[in-house]
């Protein structure tokens, strides 16, 4: 799944194609991506209204419109661009927002688990106010990060994916990030030290910050909006690396399966107990 470098690339490519045009008519192949709205009654509430702004929160692509918030989650194939409308059709496109100037904002999904939401203005949309800090913009102080610590049992790798602590991390960048840090994964949270806790603050934003740089990590599905896929995969510290040595210390790196997630890490150098 996308998480926040790419999320933030898609939204980074678009924002300029996409800024104060109108969407003249709309149309959604599969219904349940939608839901609670259908096909004809979101089509109508966002025709005729002009694009604002497009940024990220967390995970989600956000379009504010002139009397609303439009909500796009890419999830595991979703795709979002810009194409001329006389291209036509491309495969697995889901989705279409036809825009003022004969161009269209295109959702592809080959998988069809994105989502699209419309929020109403006024509204208050549930799926953004449980989220966490945004990793690119809030400074987190240790003792911030100590109180929510503090009420937790997990292991630590498992609450970097909770996205009501820090919004955007997934399975990828929660490993890297611990390796960076040198805080074993399997550590419980609440045990985290007042040093792992300032090295947790400093990696979060730097790794990801990193990685955006380089347009995302692509293994599998993921490309931009302009079609390419991101390069950080290619300096991925433990993801992916299982047996092969660290970087730091040359011990083989090690894969465990946490949440029903894979972890990549150093056993000798992030061995705190």
């Amino acid at each position: 799944m996308p998480e926040l470098p790419e999320v933030e690339t898609v939204v980074r490519e678009i924002r300029a194609e996409l800024l104060n045009r109108s969407i003249t008519a709309a149309r959604f192949a599969i219904p349940r991506q939608l839901q609670p709205h259908t096909p004809r009654g979101l089509a109508r509430a966002v025709a005729g209204q002009t694009i604002r702004d497009v940024r990220r929160r967390g995970k989600h692509i956000l379009l504010q419109l002139d009397r609303g918030l439009l909500l796009v989650h890419l999830r595991m194939t979703g795709r979002l661009y810009v194409r001329e409308a006389a291209d036509g059709e491309r495969a697995h496109e889901r989705a279409w927002f036809h825009l003022d100037d004969g161009r269209v904002l295109a959702f592809r999904d080959a998988r069809t688990l994105g989502v699209i939401r419309y929020v109403r203005e006024g509204e208050s949309p549930a799926m953004l106010n449980c989220l966490g800090w945004e990793p690119l913009s809030d400074r987190v102080s240790p003792e911030e990060l100590k109180i929510v610590l503090s009420r937790r049992t997990i292991a630590v790798k498992p609450l970097l994916l909770d996205q009501k602590v820090w919004a955007g991390i997934g399975n990828i960048y929660a490993s890297e990030i611990l390796w960076e840090a040198r805080i074993n994964p399997r550590k419980r949270a609440s045990r985290l030290t007042r040093s792992e806790m300032e090295r947790l603050c400093q990696w979060v934003p730097r790794v990801l910050k990193r990685a955006l740089d380089r347009g995302g990590s692509t293994l599998r599905n993921f490309v931009g909006a302009d079609g390419r896929g991101g390069s950080y995969q290619r300096e991925f510290r433990v993801y992916g690396r299982e047996g092969e040595p660290c970087l730091r210390c040359r011990a083989p790196v090690r894969r465990i399966v946490q949440a029903q997630r894979s972890t990549y890490f150093c056993p000798r150098c992030q061995n705190t107990k």
